[in-house]
């Protein structure tokens, strides 16, 4: 039977330090919106022509409050974090292989890093939750927030403490407010840490009630047992935490946003990870500090669904890069509300797709700025009848 959560005073006082950054958020702006769909039919091109584009620009003016939007300083953060349910044998590989990764991310060898380089993005790693007592990360540029030594294995004990969790949000909130200290204007989501297709899967079967085998893919690359075992693993963690009990879901979809957050929180802290419990906060950040955020694979999905639960508002601030092929990346998009603009059948995660998305974006808006208007060639506009 699901309970809500009884709070100790510092998980008390790291909730109220939530709720007064989260209830800061604000809707974007209806004026700014209309002035970039203006400027869009201004354009010598057909209306409408650039599809999802256009609607992305409008949704970037909004958020600056200026007609032209600023996207000349582009970061992707990396959030890196171990998976204690990696000892159910759910995934191919090791958790050693998160270090590996975050090690060459740093170095400049990994996937993130080499497209970082070919789109003029910055980039930065977090170890959040790495396995592992290795500093020498830190010399090489990883950024040291580590809140535990790997998630627990969420079959055995809770994943995180909820003071743990609600730190790990609170950082991916800071992490916006110093990138946008540090002028950095558009923020792509990342992720690395091995065993968080279960996590992510686990989440969103709860959240969205649905049955695991609907939400659950084969990860970084699973053979037929090892994905059957792998949604048992799910299902058992569902059921070990009462997260089919209509109290739960009651909660999760209550009016009362004190007891919508709280169970939000409980399910993230309980078969969570660290690596989204951050980039839930880097959206959540967005909000707060007015900058838009770019979805990347399934992992930074499920993060934006569940910012989204904690406050909607932050939904006005999310960009969708593309589209995942684990099974649940389209139901949340549909539930968001978002349309990514790359289907390529993409899975490698570290915020790829938003590297990708960026060159699309700078893109864009070379003709957003640069190209001729009806009144520069002397034609009439096009008119809109619909």
């Amino acid at each position: 039977m699901y309970r809500l959560p009884d709070l100790t005073e510092i998980q008390k006082d790291l909730l109220l330090e939530f709720y007064k950054l989260s209830d800061t958020i604000a809707p974007t702006s209806e004026r700014y919106i209309q002035l970039s769909k203006r400027h869009w039919d201004s354009i010598a091109k057909p209306l409408d022509s650039l599809g999802e584009f256009e609607k992305i620009f409008q949704k970037l003016s909004a958020i600056y409050e200026s007609e032209i939007p600023d996207i000349s300083n582009k970061c992707i953060t990396v959030m890196c974090a171990d998976n204690g349910i990696v000892k159910e044998g759910i995934s191919q590989s090791n958790k050693d292989v998160t270090l590996a990764v975050a090690k060459s991310m740093a170095i400049g060898t990994s996937s993130i890093a080499v497209l970082c380089k070919s789109v003029n993005s910055k980039l930065m790693v977090f170890d959040m939750g790495i396995d592992s007592f290795d500093t020498e990360i830190y010399s090489l540029g990883v950024l040291n927030h580590k809140l535990m030594h790997g998630s627990n294995n969420f079959l055995k004990e809770k994943a995180m403490p909820l003071d743990i969790t609600i730190r790990a949000i609170l950082t991916g909130i800071n992490t916006v407010k110093e990138l946008k200290e540090n002028k950095v204007t558009v923020i792509g989501t990342g992720e690395m840490g091995i065993g968080n297709t279960t996590t992510s899967s686990a989440l969103s079967a709860a959240m969205l009630n649905l049955p695991v085998e609907t939400v659950t893919g084969r990860g970084a690359g699973l053979d037929d047992t090892k994905l059957k075992k792998k949604i048992n693993v799910i299902y058992k963690g569902i059921e070990k935490y009462g997260f089919r009990d209509k109290l739960f879901l009651d909660s999760i979809n209550s009016d009362d946003i004190k007891v919508r957050i709280l169970a939000i929180l409980d399910l993230l802290s309980s078969v969570g990870g660290l690596d989204i419990a951050a980039i839930t906060g880097v959206f959540i950040g967005g909000g707060i500090y007015k900058l838009p955020i770019v979805i990347d694979g399934v992992i930074s999905e499920v993060a934006a669904a569940l910012a989204y639960f904690l406050n909607p508002l932050c939904k006005e601030y999310m960009i969708a890069s593309h589209l995942s092929r684990e099974p649940v990346a389209s139901i949340i998009f549909d539930m968001l509300k978002l349309n990514p603009v790359i289907d390529a059948s993409l899975a490698l995660g570290e915020g790829s797709g938003c590297a990708m998305f960026f060159s699309l974006l700078d893109m864009i808006f070379e003709i957003y700025t640069k190209n001729a208007c009806f009144s520069d060639i002397k034609i009439d506009k096009y008119k809109r009848f619909v």
